[in-house]
């Protein structure tokens, strides 16, 4: 009871009174694994000597936005797209987000808001498509109303590296097995985009299913469909985002304009591999780096 009483006082004073004065304010989502890893990675490089945390599942109700500018920050850290939404109508102090897979979704952000995405750029995976995978031909299934942007970067991309890319256009699930089928005999490696049109479970079945079949690796967004027969994945650590966001503040909060800081993807994506798949596809996880 006692500490209950305690929380509910607490959450008066950051409601009616300016309860603290921090030089960084996390604003969090949640209280899960990989945004706490994030922010522990934050503090580790930002070299900041006060931080408050603002986690929006226990501040039902809360404004957090009066809440932030009663703190008067040095600067935001805003982990996940429900707070870097919340806080985006802040423009008077500098906001760098962490583990925010699509901000562009979220709306127009402010010249003040600048962050770490989820996203690994194109040029990696197509670089590593080609170089190890010696993949020419890529196939590429996408709904232009979800990942019609990252389609687009990804033909850049391709060009640039003198690799053709395949695609199948899907606007609805019922289309995947269809494209799939157009595939055959003409891509080497499969890249899966973060489609929701895409990726249902039958979508994901049928993707296998042709990976088997034809002998076609299929690389991956995520460690988690190693599981269902992807071949490698170009996973992220929360942690190193949230050290690559630290960094960045570090050099805000130093005088760095925000406004010439873009964005950045991970920079240190790390490369998983099931050695199962690539030994049933003929490829030795060893040349992988496995």
């Amino acid at each position: 009871m006692t500490a209950r009483i305690f929380h509910i006082l607490a959450l008066l004073l950051l409601w009616g009174f300016p309860a603290f004065a921090a030089e960084v304010v996390v604003v969090q989502g949640e209280r899960n694994i990989p945004y706490e890893a994030a922010v522990r990675g934050f503090e580790g490089t930002a070299g900041v000597r006060s931080v408050e945390r603002l986690v929006l599942a226990e501040m039902r109700g809360a404004d957090v936005v009066r809440a932030v500018r009663e703190a008067r920050p040095r600067l935001v850290l805003a982990v996940g797209r429900e707070a870097l939404s919340r806080v985006r109508e802040i423009r008077e102090i500098p906001v760098v987000y962490v583990m925010v897979t699509s901000p562009e979704s979220i709306g127009t952000l402010g010249r003040n808001v600048t962050g770490v995405t989820m996203t690994v750029a194109p040029e990696r995976y197509l670089t590593f498509i080609r170089d190890s995978l010696s993949g020419r031909r890529v196939g590429i299934l996408y709904d232009p109303e979800r990942t019609g942007a990252m389609a687009r970067q990804a033909r850049t991309a391709a060009e640039r590296l003198g690799i053709t890319l395949v695609e199948g256009v899907a606007r609805s699930p019922r289309d995947v097995p269809r494209i799939l089928s157009e595939l055959a005999g003409k891509t080497d490696v499969l890249w899966l985009f973060p489609d929701a049109t895409v990726l249902t479970r039958e979508g994901q079945e049928a993707i296998f299913l042709f990976s088997q079949n034809n002998r076609v690796p299929v690389v991956a967004f995520a460690e988690k469909y190693l599981g269902t027969g992807a071949l490698a994945a170009l996973a992220i650590d929360p942690a190193d985002l949230g050290r690559q966001a630290g960094r960045m503040a570090r050099r805000i909060m130093d005088g760095v304009g925000i406004e010439s800081m873009p964005a950045e993807g991970p920079a240190r994506p790390v490369l998983k591999l099931n050695g199962s798949v690539a030994r049933h596809l003929g490829i030795d996880p060893a040349r992988l780096g496995e």
